[in-house]
């Protein structure tokens, strides 16, 4: 039987107010909802197992752990193998799982985005061209005090420094959605990285890169993150694109949803004039090199259900909200709050007392 938890902390907008000046509630809009529901923890007992990479498994088993604690008797677990599983995240690329060919519910939960990474003690914050950033990897620049990266790093002086490049072998969906928006930028196809060494697994790559003087390699945020390694920006039209949260939230106001059923599939439209940020005058820069993670339920849910509900958690507002710790970004409200409806259709709609809401 699915159990419900209250969370007061979570304030329903004001927009809920608008509801209780007719003298009859009419329905609910799903998106309100959505919203409504997140003053409640729904919990289900059933087994759930969760697959994901074993990379991404630190966010993963972080929101797992934030589940049981509302839901103690929840078995929810995580697994790197696909087989058994009955929820897949992933980013579709060689590095995360296959989505299930059975998978009946799809909904983005989750981003995360991709640089040009380095090891050049002293030079933090380092800016290029899209064009530099693909001669470096094309090999083409091969030294740090190149004219090009002077160019666009004015506030620092370069010594004679050899550039290394490393790569990965099937990189991550962030790494090519980073790749394909430098080569937007240039107008030119992404070139063949010329790599003194590709290394088969992300953190092998890391640990030659921390000892390697001038190194340099395109990884994804969660690697950057955990890792503490240095990053780069990109200039690009006269404007400095930031790695950085901000930047990061106005490239995902660019993402686009088809709706198809129970699936909700999202892309990237660089065309979209993005959302300003909160109590700014003017939105950052969008850091297009972007994926988005999406979950999908690969069986028959149980008579509870289990997958559901954890799919629900998922996208809850405190879940999102703790992703940025490990490299990974939530989603935007209006794509959490499509995703939640539609998870949520089969789930106990939220009961509450209209005379009420205005007071909470």
């Amino acid at each position: 039987m699915t159990k419900v938890k209250s969370k007061g902390s979570i304030v329903i907008g004001s927009f809920l107010s608008l509801f209780l000046i007719a003298a009859c509630t009419p329905p609910l809009p799903p998106d309100v909802l959505a919203s409504f529901a997140e003053r409640e923890v729904q919990c289900a007992n059933g087994e759930v197992k969760v697959a994901t990479s074993e990379i991404g498994q630190i966010a993963v088993q972080t929101s797992i752990d934030l589940y049981l604690n509302y839901c103690p008797e929840s078995q929810v677990t995580v697994t790197s193998e696909i087989e058994g599983a009955n929820l897949v995240v992933t980013d579709y690329s060689a590095k995360e799982p296959p989505m299930c060919s059975t998978a009946s519910v799809i909904t983005p939960v989750m981003s995360k985005t991709a640089t040009l990474a380095y090891f050049v003690s002293g030079y933090d914050g380092l800016v290029f061209s899209p064009e530099t950033v693909q001669e470096i990897l094309a090999g083409e620049i091969t030294n740090l005090n190149d004219p090009k990266i002077i160019e666009t790093n004015e506030n620092f002086e370069f010594s004679d420094q050899p550039i290394t490049v490393f790569a990965v072998n099937s990189p991550s969906g962030s790494d090519t959605a980073y790749l394909d928006w430098v080569a937007r930028l240039t107008g030119k196809a992404t070139p063949e990285i010329k790599a003194s060494e590709v290394f088969d697994d992300y953190l092998l790559l890391v640990e030659k890169l921390l000892v390697t003087e001038g190194a340099f390699a395109v990884l994804p945020s969660n690697i950057i993150f955990d890792n503490t390694i240095t990053f780069s920006n990109l200039r690009f039209e006269g404007t400095d694109s930031l790695f950085e949260t901000t930047s990061f939230s106005s490239a995902a106001s660019q993402f686009v949803t088809v709706e198809d059923g129970e699936v909700l599939k999202t892309s990237l439209d660089p065309s979209i004039e993005p959302l300003l940020d909160a109590g700014q005058e003017s939105s950052s820069a969008p850091w297009q090199g972007i994926s988005i993670f999406d979950a999908g339920m690969c069986t028959a849910d149980d008579a509870e259900q289990s997958v559901r509900t954890f799919m629900r958690f998922l996208v809850r507002l405190d879940t999102q909200g703790q992703l940025e710790t490990f490299g990974y970004f939530p989603l935007t409200e209006s794509v959490r709050l499509k995703a939640a409806e539609i998870i949520s259709r089969p789930l106990p709609t939220p009961s509450f007392d209209p005379e009420t809401l205005s007071q909470e």
